[in-house]
């Protein structure tokens, strides 16, 4: 039990996937095995851009680890989605638009894979997808998106060594204050991957060694590579109780040109979990250390607990709280799906175990203390489910001017009809105030949208949405209405057909 290898309980679920699992064995998908064989066109893709090389590479590893006969589950699709944006820029000035609001329109084709497999040798789960974006008013640049959710755990001498692989694809805001927009976002990716070491004294002592590379690559300055080092000692109180005593050291080297030197990084503390079926609990308590090579040193306490609990057999709820020091590219890696929860959560203890977690996602490089809390209620009835959710976050950075206090809800309301036809509804608040800046940003999103599944695998989606803020800063507010038309096909539940923008 650890910050690095256990992240509380995040998820890759697709909510609002539907129909019933399929069994597959494992077989090559046309691009992903092209990757493996060397094909020319695989090759080329992956060399487009260093996200998509490492989505290649962790694909490589589920098709050639020995064993890769053995039976998973794997769900494919593509879909094409049509929006119109009444203010795309959200009061921004581009080249292209020099008297906001202007009005965009939006094509959007993407296709994707999920992937999932618990076996004696392998346990893992996926969730990869590229997406080309076209704006036919050309108030943007055309893009293509990469997006990848995945981790491993290759178990090669049971009980004593495994291996780990975790990566994240996604695209990070660029600055806070500033809307989010096409232009505001960048492609980010966060990787860990290393073995782990267990020798068992007894039934109830186990001392556990371990190490991890990871990178953090942005589109931009700010790269860095990271290497973790990890002990030990696991106490089991009962079988499903533990203690554990926890030291890990992290050397944090960017890439030059590098706006932050690099830094040692080093966490000592205790903790406690229990799991079961219907009740989970885990806390960590302890100190960090950051020391800035030529710099100053940063202490602060380290903090995090996460409960899960389920009331009933149609509801659960879930808290998180934590006060610790963190950075950019270790948040993103928590957000990695969780290689032992499933992708098609059938209950709501499921369901609440596999929600995110919430919160702004910048790119810097800058070390920050972390303060948040988070609560989720998830209800599940015959034909109507709904979840609230509420969260509060502090972030002070060591270095940059910055600090920032937020905080938010969302209330998502799905109603079944009938077998073919799903309403959904969401909405969405979010206050962020930057007491240095004398900023204040209220950000609110209201969603009402229609799903008609024609067959098990075709669906179509129509879905209306307003957005607003209102900024103390001159200019910054701004109201975007979005109308979206999407057609998608999905050959089974583990892939959910949307865009992932």
């Amino acid at each position: 039990m650890s910050s690095t290898t256990n992240r509380g309980f995040p998820g890759l679920a697709d909510p609002n996937a539907s129909g019933a699992r399929k069994q597959r064995s494992r077989q090559p998908v046309p691009a992903l095995a092209s990757a493996v064989r060397g094909d020319s066109r695989a090759s080329d893709a992956c060399r487009a851009s260093p996200h998509w090389l490492e989505t290649c590479w962790f694909a490589a590893l589920f098709f050639t680890y020995p064993g890769c006969a053995l039976a998973g589950q794997y769900d494919y699709g593509a879909g094409f989605a049509l929006t119109h944006d009444s203010n795309i820029t959200r009061g921004s000035i581009t080249p292209s638009c020099v008297n906001p609001p202007c009005a965009e329109l939006t094509e959007a084709l993407f296709a994707g894979i999920a992937y999932s497999e618990r076996t004696v040798d392998l346990t893992a789960r996926f969730l990869a997808q590229v997406e080309r974006r076209n704006f036919v008013r050309n108030t943007y640049q055309d893009d293509t998106g990469y997006f990848l959710n995945g981790a491993a755990v290759w178990t090669i001498t049971p009980q004593q060594l495994s291996w780990t692989v975790e990566d994240i694809a996604t695209e990070s805001l660029l600055n806070l204050t500033a809307p989010d927009t096409p232009a505001n976002r960048t492609k980010t990716n966060s990787l860990s991957t290393g073995p782990e070491f267990a020798f068992r004294l007894n039934p109830v002592n186990q001392p556990i060694i371990g190490a991890r590379y990871g990178r953090y690559d942005i589109q931009g300055p700010g790269d860095n590579q990271r290497y973790t080092g990890y002990a030990r000692w696991l106490h089991r109180l009962s079988e499903p109780e533990k203690l554990s005593l926890n030291y890990e050291v992290t050397r944090v080297d960017f890439t030059p040109p590098a706006l932050f030197p690099n830094f040692l990084r080093q966490d000592q503390f205790l903790g406690y979990e229990t799991l079961s079926p219907l009740n989970s609990l885990i806390f960590e308590a302890g100190t960090t250390r950051v020391q800035r090579y030529g710099g100053d040193q940063t202490n602060g306490r380290l903090v995090r607990l996460a409960a899960l609990h389920a009331p009933t057999s149609e509801t659960a709820v879930r808290l998180n709280l934590s006060d610790q020091i963190s950075d950019t590219a270790t948040d993103l890696i928590r957000g990695v799906a969780r290689v032992t929860s499933t992708m098609t959560p059938a209950t709501p203890f499921e369901s609440a175990a596999a929600v995110p977690l919430t919160g702004s996602n910048v790119t810097t490089g800058d070390v920050y203390r972390s303060q948040r809390g988070e609560l989720i209620y998830v209800a599940q009835g015959r034909r109507i489910d709904y979840d609230l959710r509420a969260y509060t976050r502090r972030v002070d950075f060591v270095t940059l001017d910055q600090d920032y206090r937020e905080a938010g809800g969302r209330l998502a309301l799905t109603w079944i009809q009938t077998g073919s036809v799903r309403i959904y509804a969401y909405a969405d608040y979010l206050k962020r105030t930057f007491p240095s800046l004398q900023e204040r940003d209220t950000d609110r999103s209201s969603t009402l949208g229609v799903t008609y599944r024609f067959t098990s695998s075709l669906s179509v989606s129509a879905e209306g949405k307003l957005l607003k803020r209102e900024s103390s800063v001159s200019l910054q507010s701004f109201t975007d209405s979005r109308v979206m038309l999407l057609l998608g096909y999905s050959t089974g539940p583990l892939y959910n057909a949307v865009s992932r923008r």
